[in-house]
């Protein structure tokens, strides 16, 4: 996936299972179990989780997406 790509996915507030299996480059399976993991870590930290769908935020935070080199690949590409 393109820097693009997962910028545009990123600048969204909510993050659903199509967005995290793009985000990961996996299967539905693993999205699920990395979702369930990230979805208990908030719980745990107090956090109510409404719907289906985890905080943006908590998901670049989980995966450790840089933004900065994000921005700069997409910067040098123009």
């Amino acid at each position: 996936m393109s820097a693009e790509e997962t910028m545009k996915i990123i600048t969204k507030q909510w993050c659903n299972l199509t967005d995290l299996m793009k985000l990961l480059g996996c299967g539905r399976n693993k999205a699920l179990e990395v979702k369930k993991q990230i979805k208990d870590k908030l719980i745990n930290e107090g956090y109510f989780i409404p719907g289906t769908d985890l905080p943006m935020q908590a998901v670049v935070d989980v995966l450790k997406i840089d933004i900065d080199r994000l921005e700069k690949i997409i910067k040098l590409g123009q």
